[in-house]
């Protein structure tokens, strides 16, 4: 093949820096022969790859399984057991219906997306159950005779671990035995069962995305 300067069009002998003819520089540009393809999907071959998700039956999954986690979760009280197994699950509700292998990052992702729905559900039947009960019931006065003894159980630690905050005590009893203290305690709870949830679905999840995804690799290559 012949090389040519690109500015004067005068045949070139060898490759040069520099046209003998007009003096312009000769700038090329070489292509290697192999480049790997890049892969938008796959079984998770390049390092891409594994980050990817297939969210449509990912949702479908975390849906079916945040509702019994959720339900349980309110019903029964937050337990770290069926959480880690609601994200282990949803894993295994996934592998079946995707064609992609969850490797732990891909499953840390799963896993929250149920632990957020599980703990939206969950705070959703918490506060129409205690609406309810409140109003529904008239249990009023029981509900606000927990609150107050779990507002006195706080001040006593408070004190013990503190001694020279019980002169700001009086005010942290009148402010928690108030009505926003009442809901500032309800919605601190809350808060910290759905954050709980949430990490430990997504450790579920991510636990759940090792083992079985090993374990699909190893029956694909067998």
């Amino acid at each position: 093949m012949e090389l040519a300067c690109h500015r004067c069009g005068a045949t070139l002998a060898s490759p040069e820096l520099f046209c003998p003819h007009c003096g312009a520089p000769q700038l090329r540009f070489e292509s290697t022969e192999e480049q790997p393809p890049y892969q938008a999907g796959g079984n998770g071959s390049s390092s891409r790859g594994n980050q990817l998700i297939a969210w449509r039956p990912a949702v479908h999954a975390a849906l079916i399984v945040a509702l019994p986690v959720g339900l349980l979760s309110s019903l029964l009280d937050f337990g770290v057991f069926w959480v880690l197994v609601g994200g282990f699950c949803v894993i295994a509700l996934y592998q079946r219906k995707a064609t992609l292998i969850a490797n732990p990052g891909a499953g840390w992702r799963i896993g929250l997306l149920v632990g957020v729905l599980a703990a939206f559900l969950s705070s959703v039947v918490d506060g129409l159950s205690m609406v309810f009960e409140r109003y529904g019931l008239h249990r009023g006065a029981s509900i606000d005779q927990k609150l107050v003894a779990l507002t006195q159980q706080m001040t006593e630690q408070m004190v013990h671990q503190n001694p020279e905050a019980a002169q700001q005590i009086p005010w942290f009893i009148h402010f928690w035995l108030s009505p926003d203290g009442h809901a500032a305690v309800v919605l601190f709870m809350s808060a910290f069962a759905a954050v709980m949830m949430i990490a430990f679905s997504s450790v579920g999840g991510a636990l759940g995305a090792r083992v079985l995804g090993s374990r699909k690799r190893l029956s694909i290559h067998s």
